[in-house]
């Protein structure tokens, strides 16, 4: 008789620790996943000025880039690449007010998103922004292709060649990063449970 309920002891000890082992991972997965989303919220800073591709460059590191040695080569370079930052300058200075506006509506935007996870508001905010600041990237093209020019006419071609390649790596840094890394994460750990789930469904 004793065995008997002992038996029966065990084993209702045993079905309620599975019971309470498949809440707790049914908890976490749930946590997990909320966390995933909230991970695919852009968190990196608000830069309108990013977003015009503005972008200044130091006289000394370009030259040193460049590996430029003649003196007369040099003051060139110096002279356009002060040009070119006055006028950037300018375009700066003289759009405050749009790149204030961009900023205040884009946080504005996001907010929103925290609290009804609409994605789409967003991306379509982003749409919006970009068209905002669409005449301003449109001045700062037209001096970046004024540069580009003067570089053209006075530098090598290995030289002309290197200026680009250092100008796309510069105007790269202003492209944000954490949005593309949460999405990528949120998709594979997406692919890995769906991963998981058909193993265990074979078995």
């Amino acid at each position: 008789m004793k065995s008997i309920l002992k038996y029966i002891l065990f084993t209702l000890l045993l079905t309620f620790t599975t019971v309470l082992f498949s809440q707790q991972r049914g908890n976490r997965g749930g946590s997990s996943q909320h966390q995933g989303q909230n991970n695919l919220m852009p968190q990196q800073a608000i830069n309108p000025q990013n977003m015009a591709e503005i972008i200044m460059y130091n006289y000394d590191e370009v030259v040193k880039k460049l590996k430029i040695k003649k003196t007369p080569k040099k003051g060139i370079v110096k002279h356009a690449i002060l040009k070119y930052n006055n006028k950037i300058n300018e375009i700066k200075t003289f759009n405050y007010e749009t790149f204030d506006d961009v900023k205040s509506f884009l946080t504005k935007k996001r907010n929103e998103v925290l609290l009804n996870h609409d994605f789409n508001t967003m991306r379509e905010s982003q749409i919006t922004a970009r068209e905002m600041l669409a005449p301003i990237r449109s001045k700062v093209q037209l001096q970046k292709n004024t540069l580009n020019t003067t570089f053209k006419k006075e530098l090598t071609e290995k030289q002309y060649k290197t200026w680009l390649k250092y100008q796309r790596s510069e105007l790269k840094k202003l492209k944000p990063k954490t949005q593309e890394k949460s999405q990528g994460q949120g998709n594979r750990q997406s692919f890995n449970r769906r991963g998981q789930g058909q193993g265990q469904r074979r078995y």
